[in-house]
């Protein structure tokens, strides 16, 4: 009896769920049928607007900071590639830029080569020394090539630089006309006295010239071709100063070099020595009509 009266209690408490359930369903059934649901519902969700808005705007600034952030991340990636382009377009410009200069260099000493009847060959440098103690540059070039020591050394223009002192299979080393163990043979152009050009510590040449030369700021000074080693013509330096009396014998002279010894990049070695025309140190023939 016991265990009978326990289940249909057990069954009532399940009807009296169901029961209720039934009456709710058919409550809000009701209700949606004569419109008071509607109404039901729209007071919820005003009485719910306020604490949807406060959630709304609690999250807001977490939304904001994690939309900055990946706005952040990605203009900074795209700063870092900007960057990246512009050192690129940099370098690819400072190359064009040197491969112009280089070209400018070669086109000159390509002309100084069309002018000229002797063989000549195109050097780059290599070394130099830039402790101020000696002028000597090295070159690419070597006794491979048809190097030897006491070539001329040319610069763009055709000027004369130097002379090879050393020769290795595959490069040469140059002593500058402004090194002080340099001495080359020239000549005053509008006087035609020759003279030696030695070069001195503050990168000139200096000369010493008889007083009745009459030399003047600006005059040139070319080789002389007469020591058998150098080639006729070549220009060397302009004086910059001549100091000295008509008491003195011989006035002193600096020269200027020509060409720009301290900037050289490529050079031109001159492998053949043309004779030299003696004819420059001859007088004038006498004018026929004249005598």
């Amino acid at each position: 009896m016991r265990i009978l009266g326990a289940l249909v209690g057990l069954l009532g408490a399940r009807i009296r769920w169901v029961l209720l359930i039934v009456f709710i369903v058919g409550g809000l059934t009701l209700l949606g049928l004569i419109g008071w649901a509607a109404t039901i519902e729209d007071r919820a969700a005003t009485a719910l607007n306020p604490v949807q808005r406060a959630f709304r705007q609690a999250g807001e600034p977490i939304s904001n900071l994690l939309s900055d952030l990946d706005d952040f991340g990605r203009l900074n990636s795209e700063n870092r590639a900007l960057h990246s382009r512009i050192e690129q377009l940099e370098a690819d410009n400072a190359r064009l830029r040197e491969q112009q200069v280089q070209v400018t260099a070669r086109q000159a000493l390509l002309e100084v080569q069309a002018e000229t009847d002797a063989i000549t060959i195109a050097a780059y440098v290599t070394t130099r020394d830039l402790t101020g103690l000696r002028t000597i540059i090295g070159i690419d070039k070597g006794s491979v090539d048809g190097l030897r020591v006491d070539l001329p050394v040319l610069a763009a223009g055709g000027t004369l630089i130097g002379q090879i002192i050393e020769v290795r299979p595959n490069t040469a080393f140059v002593r500058l006309i402004t090194d002080p163990d340099s001495a080359v043979r020239v000549l005053h152009q509008p006087s035609r006295s020759e003279v030696v050009a030695s070069g001195d510590t503050l990168g000139n040449l200096e000369v010493r010239i008889p007083w009745t030369s009459e030399v003047e700021l600006g005059h040139i000074f070319v080789t002389s071709g007469l020591d058998g080693v150098l080639p006729q013509g070549l220009p060397v330096g302009r004086v910059s100063a001549a100091e000295g009396t008509v008491q003195d014998a011989f006035r002193h002279v600096v020269l200027e070099p020509i060409a720009p010894l301290d900037q050289l990049e490529q050079v031109l070695v001159q492998l053949t020595i043309p004779p030299p025309d003696l004819s420059i140190l001859s007088p004038e023939p006498a004018n026929a009509d004249g005598g």
